[in-house]
This record gives structure tokens, sequence and C-alpha cells, in this order.
């Protein structure tokens, strides 16, 4: 373990043996930090943190401060964060609130000055570009993908494998396997590339491909669809997936036109 001199540990905080930690980088009392993890100059980390294995921290992040919530009361809530997380510079990730942990997934990158409010879950892949923002009560699904500088309103969804541009905000979910773009933020088409990334077969994808047809092209309404979908389309459990994140829907579904949908078996079956 290395600990720079002028680096600020609390008594309790647990530093595993073969983590290093950087110069005036200020930890809590109630932080755990994993093995072959990181800690870049000047970061700070507080609350009830647990850190995990072979993390990236770089200079001025600030994970685990108190919530910008004006109902929380000095609860003892914290973060988790997941193995081989990197966060770049000044990013800016904060304790839960009325639910006690902010939990980051395995494998995330956030880049330079994105904040994640209180309260959000973020799966694992999940790719953040410089300055985007989460709300508090945010859920984000394994292997979603961020622009730079987009804003998610607090306790919106966004599924699995959604690709959204940067400079865009959502008020409302964004459902699984979409990309999404424009301002107001709309559902542009499917993410073929990310789904075939992440090894999901042809037919898989195809049947996504159509379940979105039948929401966003059929002139259907969204529980007219669900229904439709479900007597009509291989029930995959993607396209399950897709069904049952409509029907819990708190805030809405973030509507659009499937333009992108035109030449989209060609563009598969080519990458195929």
């Amino acid at each position: 373990m290395t600990i720079h001199s002028t680096a600020i540990i609390s008594d309790g905080a647990k530093i595993h043996d073969e983590a290093d930690i950087g110069p005036y980088v200020v930890i809590g009392p109630n932080v755990s930090i994993g093995k072959g993890t990181v800690v870049g100059p000047h970061a700070v980390i507080d609350g009830v943190t647990t850190i995990g294995d072979d993390c990236k921290i770089f200079a001025g992040a600030s994970i685990g401060l108190p919530p910008q919530d004006l109902s929380y009361k000095d609860a003892p809530t914290g973060v988790i964060i997941g193995n081989g997380v990197t966060i770049r510079e000044y990013v800016t990730i904060h304790r839960g609130s009325k639910d006690p942990m902010t939990v980051i997934g395995d494998n995330c990158f956030l880049m330079n000055y994105c904040h994640i409010a209180h309260d959000c879950k973020v799966g694992k892949n999940v790719i953040m570009a410089n300055s985007t923002t989460l709300g508090g009560h945010v859920e984000i699904g394994d292997n979603s993908v961020f622009g730079g500088l987009v804003v998610i309103h607090q306790f919106c969804r966004i599924g699995r494998f959604v690709m959204t541009s940067g400079n865009a905000g959502a008020r409302m979910d964004l459902p699984p396997f979409s990309v999404c773009d424009g301002r107001p933020l709309q559902v542009r088409g499917i993410n073929i590339i990310g789904m075939r990334r992440g090894k999901l077969p042809l037919a898989v994808r195809s049947a996504i491909k159509e379940t979105y047809r039948l929401l966003y092209r059929a002139g259907l309404n969204l529980s007219q669809a669900c229904e439709k979908v479900e007597a009509e389309i291989e029930q995959f459990d993607e396209v399950k997936e897709i069904v049952n994140f409509i029907r819990t829907t708190k805030r809405g579904i973030t509507r659009g036109s499937l333009g992108q949908l035109e030449g989209a078996d060609e563009q598969d079956d080519r990458a195929e």
C-alpha cells in the first residue's frame, strides 16, 4: 500500500494493502477501498462508502459527500462502487438520502465533471461522457452510453443498452435498447451496434425491432401496442423486458419517430 504523506486518512477507514492513495486525498472514517484501487490527488471520499477493486479515481473527484437534498438530515448513508470503475477528474457522486446507498456497478466509465446525485442506481458497463448529470433517484440499466452534457431528470429510468446523444435532456423514461436524440429528447431507433457488442442473437435483435415498430409506428397507444407485442412477437426475455419496462413506468415513456428502423434489417444482416 502506498499512501502519500500529505493524505488525511481518518481512523476507521479500511484501505487495502495494495491500494494507492495520492497526495492531499481526504478519506472519512467509514470508507472502504479495495485491492488495486488508485485514488488521485485532492480526491475526497466520505460517508459509509465502499469502493471495489481496481478502480481509478482521478484528481479532484468527490465521492460520498452529503446529498443536495433539503430533506436530508445527516443520516448515515453512503455510496457503493463496484470493481474496475474509472472516475475521472472532478466527478461528484453523492451519498444516498432516503435510500441508504447510491450505487455504481462494475466497469463504469465516468468522464470529467459528471454528477451522480443521491439514491441513483447505475448498472454495469455504463459510459457517461463529460458533464453528464443524473438527478436524484435515477436508475440506469447495464451497457448504456451517454454523450456529453446529457441531463436526466430525477426519478427517471433508463433501460439497458440505451444510447443517448450529447447535449440532450430526458424528463421521462428511456426504454431499453433504444437510441435517443433531439431537444426535447426522442426515441429515434434501436441500438443495433450496442446489442451486437452485447452478443444478443440476430433473432432477438429482430424481435426487438418489431417490438419497437408496434410501439412507435403502428398508431396504437402503449397499452394496445404491448398487448399486440405479446400476441404477435416471439417472447424472448428482452421483448418481455421492454413490455414490463413500459407497463411499470411512473414518469411516462419518451416517444419519438423511429426513422432509423428503415434499413435496420439490412444493416444488421450485413453486420452479421
